[in-house]
């Protein structure tokens, strides 16, 4: 199956809902397991100010850390899970994921994080939450039909191009049992192919990877079209296009609904997925 094939048969868009006065998003699919809670947040319903109004999630870039403890409380509260639970992603940019447990509740946030550096974080217990961070780079959810394994990634362009899904696949097989035909996957809101120009340092490197299927040009400009290079990696680990939901939405592009990294030239805070399997 080619590219065009495999994008024609995937399921298209998150639902947008509206609790509290926060703004998330969830995966169709990932609803209808029925053991799962899950969401990727919108910038709106947090207490953050200027720049980083307002659900920021980003201790790196907020100095006021109460806003983000406070913000990470409405998010958990917003999707019915305990904030105790929550086990934030120890990022590298990489394609490292990590198991996480009960032993790891609260790292990265209420206290200092000791997982693995990695760009991903799985759970098998229930009542455990995996969290990763984004103001750009993709949000992948994975989880598996059977309520085995569940877990998020962050996947910039680095992570993209060496090729997380891979990593995922892997994992959930070695470790779980798991084949990636029963793996559900969703894409995030990202930034997407109209907005992540390159330099050729960036854009060679896809090229001479996945030839000019997910570069273009427009006026003298390269970018690249990192949901196509998912698309094609899960394709690659046998995951059916069936399986896989792409939310469609650019975080540059939607700048009242998401935080963008470029847009803003780094004067931003930060969006959260979440997901855990239910006790």
């Amino acid at each position: 199956m080619d590219l065009q094939a495999y994008r024609a048969k995937i399921r298209r868009g998150f639902r947008q809902n509206t609790k509290d006065g926060v703004v998330y998003f969830t995966i169709p699919s990932f609803e209808e397991l029925g053991f799962l809670r899950h969401g990727f947040m919108s910038r709106i319903g947090g207490v953050s100010r200027g720049c980083f109004s307002s659900l920021n999630l980003s201790f790196k870039r907020e100095q006021d850390e109460k806003n983000i403890f406070e913000n990470f409380k409405i998010a958990a509260k917003t999707l019915e899970i305990d904030p105790e639970s929550l086990v934030l992603c120890h990022y590298e940019h990489g394609t490292n994921i990590a198991f996480a447990g009960q032993e790891h509740f609260g790292m990265g946030i209420w206290r200092e994080n000791t997982l693995p550096f990695c760009d991903g974080v799985a759970v098998s217990e229930p009542g455990v939450t995996a969290v990763t961070i984004h103001a750009d780079c993709n949000p992948i959810f994975f989880a598996d039909k059977k309520g085995r394994a569940a877990g998020v990634c962050h996947a910039g362009w680095r992570g993209t191009y060496g090729d997380v899904i891979a990593t995922i696949v892997r994992k959930f097989r070695e470790e779980k049992g798991i084949r990636p035909e029963e793996i559900l996957f969703g894409i995030g809101p990202s930034i997407g192919p109209c907005c992540f120009e390159v330099q050729e340092d960036v854009g060679g490197k896809f090229r001479e990877k996945f030839g000019g299927l997910v570069l273009e040009h427009r006026e003298g400009r390269m970018y690249v079209d990192l949901w196509s290079v998912l698309l094609l990696q899960m394709e690659a680990h046998g995951v059916p296009p069936e399986n896989v939901t792409l939310s469609g939405l650019c975080t540059y592009c939607n700048t009242d609904l998401f935080y963008s990294y470029r847009r803003d030239h780094g004067q931003t805070g930060a969006m959260g997925s979440f997901i855990q399997i239910q006790r």
